[in-house]
């Protein structure tokens, strides 16, 4: 009998491992045939995801382009300096060898001197069709800075986020019926209005960072659908941005934990890749590695130069 019951309680152990696989096996197909059971994203989804990154993007354009001739105001580039100021040095500094060379040169000089004043009597003509034109170059050339500052363009911002409501309208509904959680629909309408709102009063600022947080509640939208590129993709573009708002702000603190999260959410993303591009990942490891250290060390420039390299990156995951 002893030696039955070992047999007995051998089998039932290894009936036990047997169906406890099975299980396992069941359950992990149940869940794959669940992700492929995924319907792709609405359109209006996508398209409102599009639209938020333009707006974005139109922006930051527009702050790049001030803060470029900011510099240039500051530091003026020597291409601007006259030509002639620098052939006048040379001349300077030329020494006659002989009399003979000194008496060629005042001939020259003297010839010169006739022909410029014959020009000198030629312009004096259209001097007052020329002045005008003379007079903006020249401004162009000593004051940079009065030069027209870079503003965004809100006539299209506006139409932008007119459409993003019209959008929302249409996608709201699926949102729920899809599976959303009430409060990510919540949050997300409370922050369309907050971005209309700011955009309607032309405070730049404030329509940057509204638009970047909104930009944030797309990935969770799109968890919701079947996917090529992993939504928390979106999220990284989203992260980078708002630390680079943070940074022009001077609020470094804030962007500590925004790069703990991007970290968490790279590694969780490359989980998800169908097929990874092991070459494109290995560039955007480096990619923030490199975001994270220049934005630890508080160098705002370096920062935005770096987290545009990020962003480039991430677009061309699929």
């Amino acid at each position: 009998m002893s030696g039955k019951r070992k047999i007995i309680t051998l089998l039932c152990l290894i009936l036990t491992v047997v169906l406890a696989g099975c299980s396992m096996l069941r359950s992990s197909t149940s869940e794959k045939e669940e992700g492929d059971k995924k319907k792709n994203p609405p359109k209006a989804l996508t398209r409102m995801e599009k639209d938020t990154d333009g707006i974005v993007r139109d922006l930051e354009e527009v702050r790049q382009m001030r803060a470029r001739q900011i510099r240039e105001a500051k530091s003026p580039s020597k291409q601007s300096q006259p030509d002639k100021e620098l052939e006048k040095q040379g001349q300077d500094q030329k020494q006659p060898a002989d009399g003979k060379e000194e008496k060629q040169q005042e001939n020259e000089e003297k010839n010169q001197k006739q022909q410029g004043e014959q020009e000198q009597n030629k312009q004096e003509e259209d001097q007052g069709k020329q002045e005008e034109k003379q007079g903006g170059e020249q401004a162009a050339q000593l004051m940079p800075t009065a030069q027209p500052v870079p503003q965004p363009d809100w006539n299209k911002l506006e139409s932008t986020v007119e459409g993003l409501n019209e959008l929302w309208n249409s996608y709201e509904p699926l949102a729920r019926s899809d599976g959303a959680m009430p409060e990510t629909i919540k949050g997300f309408d409370d922050q369309l209005m907050a971005l209309t709102e700011q955009i309607m009063a032309r405070n730049e600022e404030k329509t940057l960072l509204a638009a970047n947080t909104l930009y944030l509640y797309y990935p969770d939208f799109l968890k919701l659908y079947s996917h090529n590129q992993p939504p928390e993709v979106k999220q990284i573009k989203g992260l980078t941005r708002q630390i680079l708002t943070y940074g022009q702000q001077d609020r470094w603190e804030d962007t500590k934990p925004l790069l703990d999260q991007m970290k968490k959410a790279w590694q969780e993303a490359k989980t998800k890749m169908k097929k990874p591009d092991k070459l494109l990942n290995s560039q955007i490891d480096a990619a923030i590695s490199d975001f994270r250290f220049v934005v630890s060390e508080k160098k705002i420039n370096l920062a935005d130069i770096k987290g545009r390299i990020l962003i480039k990156n991430l677009d061309k995951v699929e």
